[in-house]
């Protein structure tokens, strides 16, 4: 309800999310919430914690503070992110994003580090600690508020697809779970069970580490280049196949740039067009592309004669081909080359964990073997892309 009441507030009736304005608005107010609730979580925590001697409240109140500093950063990148592209950076700076993701990352392992290490030391050396009623409610108040707060982060970017956002929300998240395990160990002291302080620490450090990793893994897919999920590229395909022309699509691939893509693949179109023909096909999926996904597209035109009658035989041996041979993933752009007594076949193959040239052998073997009218095949072993 407060958060619908915030959203609102700052952002008016059915914001529309594609628009950069709106989009670091929405980032900047996660953001600047963050910093206001986690200032009075810390001191929540920090103020009786160290009145009692307990190192798993002062190490809650640390990673308190340093989701702070995490919200800083989310801050940041959703300034910078928006700027807009120049000489130095012509895609933009929307990958600033998943910067922020990595940072945020990084420091929860850091924080898990000490925490590990101060835990370690209360173990060994354990000391009794006297705790009121007063300071067991003050913590349900901060459970409460940070879990306010995660799932506000969490439907923010997910409504807005940022990794920065969801990497935050998961950093509140965790803090949520940190403190249920400190205050688990407090009611324990509360009730005799004395000892739980230095394990409920180490619990607490275990949990930040295991997100700090799993966060760190989805920063750092997308920075080197991860795949797109099969959905976007189902919606490619479909957007390339639905312009007249369009016999089919290969040699995918898609850069992520935060939310600008960069999109490149081959559409074959028959060969009977003339060039101008072609790229009027090549410009109208560019056009569709852009259209549907806010995309930069660069699209090439592969002619392919299907009507050549001995298309459909060669096309049968290499699809049992793809099949049979361990390693051949798929092939595309076949031709048929006629000369005056022969014709040769050309295709590109995709290949993979096996030796290209090796494969090429097996595939050129049984489409003579299937078809000696055919004189040569030309293989060219191509890259494992997207499609």
């Amino acid at each position: 309800m407060v958060g619908r009441l915030i959203l609102r507030r700052f952002l008016g009736p059915g914001p529309d999310v594609s628009d950069p304005a709106v989009r670091r608005r929405i980032g900047l107010l996660e953001g600047w919430v963050s910093v206001a609730v986690n200032l009075v979580v810390f001191l929540a925590k920090l103020v009786p914690g160290i009145l009692i001697g307990s190192v798993s409240l002062v190490a809650d109140a640390v990673h308190s503070l340093a989701d702070v500093v995490t919200s800083g950063v989310v801050i940041w990148s959703f300034t910078a992110s928006t700027r807009p592209p120049d000489r130095e950076h012509p895609f933009g700076h929307g990958r600033v994003e998943y910067l922020a993701s990595l940072v945020i990352a990084l420091l929860l392992l850091l924080a898990a580090f000490q925490f590990g290490v101060a835990s370690v030391r209360s173990i060994l050396a354990p000391r009794p600690l006297h705790l009121s009623t007063a300071v067991l409610g003050m913590l349900g108040v901060t459970i409460l508020l940070k879990e306010w707060l995660a799932r506000l982060a969490l439907r923010l970017g997910r409504w807005i697809a940022s990794p920065a956002l969801v990497a935050d929300a998961w950093h509140h998240r965790s803090d949520v779970l940190a403190t249920l395990v400190v205050l688990a160990a407090l009611v324990g002291e509360r009730f005799g069970v004395h000892g739980l302080d230095g394990w409920a620490g180490l619990v607490v450090a275990g949990f930040i580490a295991w997100t700090a990793f799993k966060l760190i893994r989805e920063s750092v897919d997308p920075l080197i280049g991860a795949s797109p999920d099969s959905e976007l590229v189902r919606t490619i395909r479909d957007v390339a196949m639905s312009v007249d022309g369009v016999e089919g699509i290969h040699d995918l691939m898609v850069h992520s740039y935060g939310q600008l893509l960069v999109i490149s693949l081959h559409v074959e179109v028959p060969a009977r067009m003339s060039l101008g023909e072609a790229h009027e096909i090549v410009e109208e999926v560019e056009r569709r592309l852009a259209e549907r996904l806010g995309a930069v597209a660069v699209v090439h035109a592969d002619p392919v004669d299907r009507s050549h009658p001995l298309y459909p035989e060669v096309e049968a041996v290499l699809r049992d081909a793809v099949e049979e041979i361990e390693g051949l993933e798929a092939f595309h752009d076949l031709r048929i080359v006629c000369g005056s007594d022969s014709c040769d076949a050309v295709v590109e193959v995709v290949v993979q964990g096996q030796d290209p040239e090796t494969v090429a052998r097996e595939v050129r073997r049984r489409v003579r073997e299937a078809l000696p009218e055919v004189r040569e095949v030309v293989i060219t072993p191509d890259r494992v892309l997207v499609y």
